[in-house]
Protein backbone atom coordinates (compact mmCIF):
# COMPACT_ATOMS: atom_id res chain seq x y z
CA UNK A 1 0.00 0.00 0.00
CA UNK A 2 1.08 3.44 -0.77
CA UNK A 3 1.89 5.12 2.89
CA UNK A 4 0.75 9.35 3.38
CA UNK A 5 3.28 11.38 5.02
CA UNK A 6 2.04 10.91 8.60
CA UNK A 7 1.83 7.23 8.14
CA UNK A 8 5.36 7.17 7.11
CA UNK A 9 6.55 9.30 10.47
CA UNK A 10 4.54 6.73 12.21
CA UNK A 11 6.27 4.06 10.53
CA UNK A 12 9.68 5.02 10.63
CA UNK A 13 9.19 5.38 14.00
CA UNK A 14 8.88 1.85 14.49
CA UNK A 15 11.38 -0.41 15.44
CA UNK A 16 11.98 -3.99 14.88
CA UNK A 17 12.63 -6.16 18.09
CA UNK A 18 15.71 -7.50 16.93
CA UNK A 19 18.98 -5.81 16.10
CA UNK A 20 21.60 -7.21 13.95
CA UNK A 21 25.63 -6.66 14.52
CA UNK A 22 27.60 -6.52 10.85
CA UNK A 23 30.00 -9.36 10.42
CA UNK A 24 27.87 -11.63 12.80
CA UNK A 25 25.46 -14.72 11.87
CA UNK A 26 22.06 -13.83 12.15
CA UNK A 27 19.47 -15.99 13.19
CA UNK A 28 16.49 -17.20 11.26
CA UNK A 29 13.96 -17.28 13.47
CA UNK A 30 14.65 -13.40 14.55
CA UNK A 31 14.98 -12.35 11.04
CA UNK A 32 11.83 -13.79 10.52
CA UNK A 33 10.34 -12.22 13.66
CA UNK A 34 11.24 -9.00 12.43
CA UNK A 35 9.41 -9.57 9.06
CA UNK A 36 6.08 -10.71 11.12
CA UNK A 37 6.40 -7.21 13.38
CA UNK A 38 6.75 -5.08 10.25
CA UNK A 39 3.90 -6.96 8.94
CA UNK A 40 1.88 -6.36 11.70
CA UNK A 41 2.79 -2.85 12.02
CA UNK A 42 1.51 -2.49 8.27
CA UNK A 43 -1.84 -4.40 9.11
CA UNK A 44 -2.38 -2.32 12.16
CA UNK A 45 -1.81 0.83 9.97
CA UNK A 46 -4.66 -0.46 7.61
CA UNK A 47 -6.75 -0.69 10.45
CA UNK A 48 -6.24 3.03 11.90
CA UNK A 49 -6.38 4.77 8.68
CA UNK A 50 -8.02 2.91 5.51
CA UNK A 51 -10.69 0.93 7.57
CA UNK A 52 -12.28 3.70 8.87
CA UNK A 53 -14.59 6.42 7.62
CA UNK A 54 -11.96 8.32 5.73
CA UNK A 55 -12.28 11.30 7.57
CA UNK A 56 -9.14 11.80 8.17
CA UNK A 57 -8.24 11.97 4.10
CA UNK A 58 -7.52 15.42 2.73
CA UNK A 59 -9.67 17.10 0.11
CA UNK A 60 -6.83 16.30 -2.44
CA UNK A 61 -6.85 12.54 -1.16
CA UNK A 62 -10.49 12.77 -1.60
CA UNK A 63 -10.24 14.59 -5.13
CA UNK A 64 -7.60 11.29 -6.45
CA UNK A 65 -9.95 8.90 -5.30
CA UNK A 66 -12.88 10.04 -6.94
CA UNK A 67 -10.81 10.48 -10.08
CA UNK A 68 -8.67 7.26 -10.16
CA UNK A 69 -12.02 5.12 -8.79
CA UNK A 70 -14.07 3.20 -11.72
CA UNK A 71 -16.54 4.80 -12.83
CA UNK A 72 -19.03 5.55 -15.52
CA UNK A 73 -19.63 8.87 -17.10
CA UNK A 74 -23.31 10.44 -16.95
CA UNK A 75 -24.11 10.68 -20.49
CA UNK A 76 -22.99 7.26 -21.70
CA UNK A 77 -25.45 4.79 -23.37
CA UNK A 78 -25.87 1.18 -21.45
CA UNK A 79 -26.85 -2.34 -23.34
CA UNK A 80 -28.49 -5.02 -21.48
CA UNK A 81 -30.04 -7.99 -22.19
CA UNK A 82 -31.46 -7.95 -18.69
CA UNK A 83 -33.15 -5.39 -16.47
CA UNK A 84 -30.48 -3.32 -14.53
CA UNK A 85 -31.89 -2.47 -11.06
CA UNK A 86 -28.94 0.16 -10.67
CA UNK A 87 -30.02 3.65 -9.32
CA UNK A 88 -27.29 5.26 -11.44
CA UNK A 89 -28.91 4.36 -14.73
CA UNK A 90 -32.61 4.67 -16.39
CA UNK A 91 -34.12 3.16 -19.12
CA UNK A 92 -34.46 5.40 -22.72
CA UNK A 93 -38.01 5.60 -22.40
CA UNK A 94 -38.60 9.47 -22.61
CA UNK A 95 -39.49 10.03 -18.83
CA UNK A 96 -39.35 13.09 -18.24
CA UNK A 97 -37.31 14.15 -14.88
CA UNK A 98 -36.38 16.77 -12.46
CA UNK A 99 -33.24 17.98 -10.77
CA UNK A 100 -33.73 16.04 -7.22
CA UNK A 101 -31.73 12.85 -5.73
CA UNK A 102 -29.69 11.17 -7.88
CA UNK A 103 -31.03 12.98 -10.69
CA UNK A 104 -29.29 16.11 -9.74
CA UNK A 105 -26.14 16.02 -11.15
CA UNK A 106 -27.58 14.63 -14.43
CA UNK A 107 -29.99 17.39 -14.83
CA UNK A 108 -26.79 19.60 -14.18
CA UNK A 109 -25.39 18.76 -16.93
CA UNK A 110 -27.96 18.70 -19.36
CA UNK A 111 -28.61 21.95 -18.83
CA UNK A 112 -24.96 23.12 -18.36
CA UNK A 113 -25.18 21.63 -22.20
CA UNK A 114 -28.55 23.78 -22.95
CA UNK A 115 -26.85 26.85 -22.36
CA UNK A 116 -23.92 26.92 -23.57
CA UNK A 117 -25.54 25.41 -27.26
CA UNK A 118 -29.42 25.60 -27.19
CA UNK A 119 -29.44 24.87 -30.63
CA UNK A 120 -27.20 21.84 -30.27
CA UNK A 121 -28.66 19.25 -32.79
CA UNK A 122 -29.24 16.64 -29.96
CA UNK A 123 -31.76 19.18 -28.49
CA UNK A 124 -35.19 19.80 -29.69
CA UNK A 125 -38.81 21.18 -28.38
CA UNK A 126 -41.57 19.14 -26.72
CA UNK A 127 -44.14 19.44 -29.32
CA UNK A 128 -41.34 17.87 -32.28
CA UNK A 129 -40.30 15.11 -29.52
CA UNK A 130 -44.01 14.33 -29.00
CA UNK A 131 -44.42 14.62 -33.35
CA UNK A 132 -41.19 11.90 -33.81
CA UNK A 133 -42.50 9.43 -31.24
CA UNK A 134 -46.25 9.71 -32.73
CA UNK A 135 -44.71 9.11 -36.26
CA UNK A 136 -41.90 6.94 -35.74
CA UNK A 137 -42.29 5.50 -32.34
CA UNK A 138 -39.05 6.96 -30.96
CA UNK A 139 -36.73 10.39 -31.10
CA UNK A 140 -33.29 10.41 -30.60
CA UNK A 141 -33.19 13.56 -28.99
CA UNK A 142 -33.66 15.65 -25.10
CA UNK A 143 -35.45 18.18 -24.28
CA UNK A 144 -34.57 20.96 -21.68
CA UNK A 145 -37.34 22.93 -19.82
CA UNK A 146 -35.37 26.27 -18.91
CA UNK A 147 -38.87 27.51 -16.98
CA UNK A 148 -39.29 24.14 -15.20
CA UNK A 149 -35.49 23.20 -15.19
CA UNK A 150 -36.90 19.17 -16.01
CA UNK A 151 -35.19 16.80 -18.84
CA UNK A 152 -37.42 14.81 -21.26
CA UNK A 153 -34.95 11.66 -21.89
CA UNK A 154 -34.78 10.71 -25.73
CA UNK A 155 -37.20 7.17 -26.69
CA UNK A 156 -35.16 4.59 -28.24
CA UNK A 157 -35.93 1.01 -28.94
CA UNK A 158 -34.65 0.83 -32.82
CA UNK A 159 -31.21 0.22 -33.73
CA UNK A 160 -28.46 2.86 -32.75
CA UNK A 161 -26.56 4.09 -35.86
CA UNK A 162 -22.82 5.67 -35.10
CA UNK A 163 -21.30 8.38 -36.43
CA UNK A 164 -18.63 10.90 -36.32
CA UNK A 165 -20.60 13.91 -36.97
CA UNK A 166 -21.54 15.96 -33.74
CA UNK A 167 -24.19 17.69 -35.40
CA UNK A 168 -26.06 14.46 -36.43
CA UNK A 169 -26.43 13.57 -33.19
CA UNK A 170 -29.54 12.03 -32.27
CA UNK A 171 -31.27 12.45 -36.10
CA UNK A 172 -33.34 9.86 -37.02
CA UNK A 173 -32.19 7.65 -39.99
CA UNK A 174 -35.51 6.21 -41.80
CA UNK A 175 -35.92 2.64 -42.85
CA UNK A 176 -35.44 2.18 -46.93
CA UNK A 177 -34.02 -0.12 -49.24
CA UNK A 178 -32.46 -0.28 -52.60
CA UNK A 179 -34.86 -0.10 -55.67
CA UNK A 180 -36.45 -2.88 -57.25
CA UNK A 181 -35.74 -2.77 -61.08
CA UNK A 182 -36.15 -5.49 -63.85
CA UNK A 183 -36.71 -4.95 -67.67
CA UNK A 184 -38.62 -6.66 -70.68
CA UNK A 185 -37.17 -6.54 -74.01
CA UNK A 186 -39.09 -7.47 -77.33
CA UNK A 187 -37.89 -9.18 -80.03
CA UNK A 188 -39.96 -7.67 -82.61
CA UNK A 189 -42.64 -9.76 -83.03
CA UNK A 190 -45.62 -9.43 -81.74
CA UNK A 191 -46.80 -11.16 -78.43
CA UNK A 192 -43.17 -12.19 -78.48
CA UNK A 193 -41.67 -11.01 -74.79
CA UNK A 194 -37.89 -11.65 -76.00
CA UNK A 195 -35.80 -11.93 -72.85
CA UNK A 196 -36.92 -10.78 -69.13
CA UNK A 197 -34.84 -9.29 -66.30
CA UNK A 198 -34.34 -8.57 -62.74
CA UNK A 199 -37.62 -9.04 -61.24
CA UNK A 200 -39.67 -9.70 -64.62
CA UNK A 201 -39.90 -13.25 -65.32
CA UNK A 202 -42.24 -14.81 -68.50
CA UNK A 203 -43.41 -17.83 -69.78
CA UNK A 204 -43.89 -18.09 -73.84
CA UNK A 205 -45.76 -21.11 -75.60
CA UNK A 206 -46.09 -21.79 -78.91
CA UNK A 207 -48.95 -19.76 -81.50
CA UNK A 208 -50.85 -20.59 -84.55
CA UNK A 209 -48.37 -21.11 -87.57
CA UNK A 210 -47.55 -18.19 -89.69
CA UNK A 211 -48.39 -17.76 -93.55
CA UNK A 212 -44.61 -17.30 -94.68
CA UNK A 213 -43.78 -20.73 -92.53
CA UNK A 214 -43.05 -20.72 -88.93
CA UNK A 215 -44.94 -20.29 -85.62
CA UNK A 216 -45.70 -17.19 -84.10
CA UNK A 217 -44.45 -17.20 -80.25
CA UNK A 218 -47.07 -15.74 -77.73
CA UNK A 219 -46.58 -14.60 -74.22
CA UNK A 220 -48.71 -16.73 -71.79
CA UNK A 221 -47.47 -15.45 -68.42
CA UNK A 222 -45.58 -12.45 -67.36
CA UNK A 223 -44.93 -12.48 -63.42
CA UNK A 224 -43.04 -9.51 -61.18
CA UNK A 225 -41.01 -11.23 -58.15
CA UNK A 226 -38.60 -8.73 -55.96
CA UNK A 227 -36.54 -11.60 -54.41
CA UNK A 228 -35.66 -12.58 -58.26
CA UNK A 229 -33.82 -8.97 -57.94
CA UNK A 230 -32.60 -9.65 -54.32
CA UNK A 231 -32.94 -12.41 -51.79
CA UNK A 232 -33.53 -10.33 -48.82
CA UNK A 233 -36.89 -9.23 -50.06
CA UNK A 234 -39.97 -11.56 -48.90
CA UNK A 235 -38.15 -12.26 -45.84
CA UNK A 236 -39.96 -10.18 -42.92
CA UNK A 237 -43.23 -8.09 -43.82
CA UNK A 238 -41.23 -5.24 -42.36
CA UNK A 239 -37.71 -3.64 -43.02
CA UNK A 240 -36.11 -5.99 -41.10
CA UNK A 241 -32.65 -6.14 -40.15
CA UNK A 242 -31.29 -9.50 -38.26
CA UNK A 243 -31.23 -8.22 -34.36
CA UNK A 244 -31.43 -9.02 -30.98
CA UNK A 245 -33.40 -7.37 -28.45
CA UNK A 246 -31.78 -5.43 -25.48
CA UNK A 247 -32.93 -2.87 -23.05
CA UNK A 248 -31.31 0.69 -23.87
CA UNK A 249 -29.94 2.89 -20.57
CA UNK A 250 -28.83 6.05 -19.87
CA UNK A 251 -26.08 6.80 -17.02
CA UNK A 252 -27.53 9.61 -14.65
CA UNK A 253 -25.42 9.00 -12.34
CA UNK A 254 -21.54 7.79 -11.85
CA UNK A 255 -20.75 5.23 -8.77
CA UNK A 256 -18.78 8.04 -6.06
CA UNK A 257 -20.81 8.08 -3.02
CA UNK A 258 -21.33 12.13 -2.69
CA UNK A 259 -23.71 11.36 -6.16
CA UNK A 260 -25.39 8.36 -5.29
CA UNK A 261 -24.56 6.73 -1.98
CA UNK A 262 -25.55 9.43 0.03
CA UNK A 263 -29.02 9.52 -1.10
CA UNK A 264 -29.09 5.86 -0.32
CA UNK A 265 -27.22 6.19 3.16
CA UNK A 266 -30.18 8.73 4.20
CA UNK A 267 -33.18 6.06 2.78
CA UNK A 268 -31.73 2.89 4.68
CA UNK A 269 -31.32 5.08 7.70
CA UNK A 270 -34.57 6.42 7.61
CA UNK A 271 -36.06 2.73 6.33
CA UNK A 272 -34.44 0.66 9.46
CA UNK A 273 -35.79 3.63 11.88
CA UNK A 274 -39.10 3.90 10.91
CA UNK A 275 -40.37 1.07 8.33
CA UNK A 276 -40.34 -1.79 10.05
CA UNK A 277 -41.96 -0.60 13.27
CA UNK A 278 -45.38 -0.34 14.38
CA UNK A 279 -45.05 3.38 13.18
CA UNK A 280 -45.71 4.43 17.09
CA UNK A 281 -42.50 6.58 16.62
CA UNK A 282 -43.95 8.46 14.35
CA UNK A 283 -45.19 12.10 14.50
CA UNK A 284 -48.58 13.75 14.67
CA UNK A 285 -47.19 15.37 11.31
CA UNK A 286 -45.88 11.89 9.88
CA UNK A 287 -49.85 10.87 10.85
CA UNK A 288 -51.44 13.55 9.09
CA UNK A 289 -48.68 12.93 5.78
CA UNK A 290 -50.03 9.31 6.00
CA UNK A 291 -53.80 10.15 6.43
CA UNK A 292 -53.01 13.24 3.35
CA UNK A 293 -51.82 9.87 1.17
CA UNK A 294 -55.23 8.69 1.11
CA UNK A 295 -57.23 11.61 0.20
CA UNK A 296 -57.67 13.12 -3.64
CA UNK A 297 -55.36 15.75 -4.63
CA UNK A 298 -56.61 19.23 -6.50
CA UNK A 299 -54.65 17.74 -9.68
CA UNK A 300 -56.83 15.25 -12.48
CA UNK A 301 -56.57 14.97 -15.81
CA UNK A 302 -60.29 15.07 -18.54
CA UNK A 303 -60.70 11.83 -20.02
CA UNK A 304 -62.29 10.78 -23.29
CA UNK A 305 -65.40 8.21 -22.36
CA UNK A 306 -65.46 5.59 -25.04
CA UNK A 307 -68.63 3.53 -25.58
CA UNK A 308 -70.22 1.92 -22.52
CA UNK A 309 -68.49 -1.11 -21.50
CA UNK A 310 -65.01 0.14 -22.15
CA UNK A 311 -61.66 -0.54 -20.27
CA UNK A 312 -59.39 2.04 -18.60
CA UNK A 313 -56.29 1.58 -16.44
CA UNK A 314 -55.38 3.73 -13.70
CA UNK A 315 -52.25 5.73 -14.32
CA UNK A 316 -51.69 6.30 -10.74
CA UNK A 317 -52.92 6.52 -7.52
CA UNK A 318 -56.76 7.97 -7.24
CA UNK A 319 -60.31 8.16 -8.33
CA UNK A 320 -62.02 7.60 -11.74
CA UNK A 321 -65.26 10.14 -11.51
CA UNK A 322 -68.02 10.17 -13.96
CA UNK A 323 -70.61 12.53 -13.56
CA UNK A 324 -73.73 12.93 -16.55
CA UNK A 325 -74.76 16.01 -16.17
CA UNK A 326 -78.36 17.12 -16.11
CA UNK A 327 -79.20 13.88 -18.19
CA UNK A 328 -80.68 11.25 -15.75
CA UNK A 329 -78.65 8.30 -16.62
CA UNK A 330 -76.85 5.19 -14.88
CA UNK A 331 -72.77 5.10 -13.88
CA UNK A 332 -71.62 1.72 -13.01
CA UNK A 333 -67.35 1.62 -12.38
CA UNK A 334 -66.05 -1.74 -11.53
CA UNK A 335 -62.44 -2.54 -10.47
CA UNK A 336 -61.78 -6.16 -11.95
CA UNK A 337 -58.47 -6.09 -9.55
CA UNK A 338 -60.97 -6.06 -6.57
CA UNK A 339 -64.10 -7.56 -8.13
CA UNK A 340 -66.07 -4.59 -6.70
CA UNK A 341 -67.13 -1.15 -7.94
CA UNK A 342 -69.82 1.49 -7.19
CA UNK A 343 -72.97 2.38 -9.00
CA UNK A 344 -75.36 5.29 -9.40
CA UNK A 345 -78.75 4.50 -10.87
CA UNK A 346 -81.00 6.64 -13.49
CA UNK A 347 -83.37 8.29 -10.64
CA UNK A 348 -86.46 9.90 -13.06
CA UNK A 349 -86.87 13.54 -11.90
CA UNK A 350 -83.23 13.60 -9.90
CA UNK A 351 -80.82 14.63 -12.82
CA UNK A 352 -77.56 13.52 -13.61
CA UNK A 353 -75.66 10.28 -12.16
CA UNK A 354 -72.12 10.98 -10.02
CA UNK A 355 -70.10 8.28 -9.40
CA UNK A 356 -66.57 7.85 -8.50
CA UNK A 357 -64.21 5.44 -7.54
CA UNK A 358 -60.52 4.81 -5.73
CA UNK A 359 -57.96 2.89 -7.73
CA UNK A 360 -54.35 2.13 -7.65
CA UNK A 361 -51.89 2.64 -10.00
CA UNK A 362 -52.46 -0.07 -12.84
CA UNK A 363 -56.00 -1.32 -11.32
CA UNK A 364 -58.28 -1.75 -14.59
CA UNK A 365 -61.62 -0.80 -14.40
CA UNK A 366 -64.90 -0.99 -17.05
CA UNK A 367 -67.41 1.32 -16.90
CA UNK A 368 -70.75 1.23 -17.97
CA UNK A 369 -73.85 4.03 -18.75
CA UNK A 370 -76.31 4.88 -20.02
CA UNK A 371 -77.40 8.38 -21.51
CA UNK A 372 -73.37 9.39 -22.16
CA UNK A 373 -71.18 11.35 -19.69
CA UNK A 374 -70.89 15.20 -18.92
CA UNK A 375 -67.63 14.75 -17.24
CA UNK A 376 -64.79 12.28 -16.97
CA UNK A 377 -61.90 12.32 -15.23
CA UNK A 378 -59.41 10.59 -13.56
CA UNK A 379 -57.99 12.44 -10.00
CA UNK A 380 -54.73 11.88 -8.49
CA UNK A 381 -54.48 11.26 -4.76
CA UNK A 382 -52.12 13.46 -2.43
CA UNK A 383 -48.45 12.36 -3.40
CA UNK A 384 -49.40 10.68 -6.84
CA UNK A 385 -50.03 13.73 -8.63
CA UNK A 386 -46.31 14.62 -9.16
CA UNK A 387 -47.14 11.95 -12.22
CA UNK A 388 -49.12 14.18 -13.62
CA UNK A 389 -46.87 15.65 -16.30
Amino acid sequence: MALIKSDRKDFMSYSVPYTFIPGTKARAQEINANFTSITDSIDALDTKKIDLDLSNISETGIEFIKNNTLTRNIGEIIFAPIPITDVGVHLLDGTKISEEGIYKDFVKYIKKLYNEAPTANYFTDEASWQQSVSTYGVCGKFVYDSTNNTVRLPKVSDILQGTTDVTALGDLVEAGLPNITGSISSSGRLFNPGTTAGAFSSTTVTGPALTNGGNQAMLNSLSFSASRSSSIYGNSSTVQPQAIKVLYYIVIANSTKTEIQSDIDEVVTDLNGKADTDLTNTTNTGYIKMAGASMPSNKYINLTLGASGTTYTAPANGWFCVNTGNVAGSVTIYNANLGMGTMSPAISGWGGGVAFLPVKKGDIVTIWYSNGAEIFRFVYAVGSESEAQ
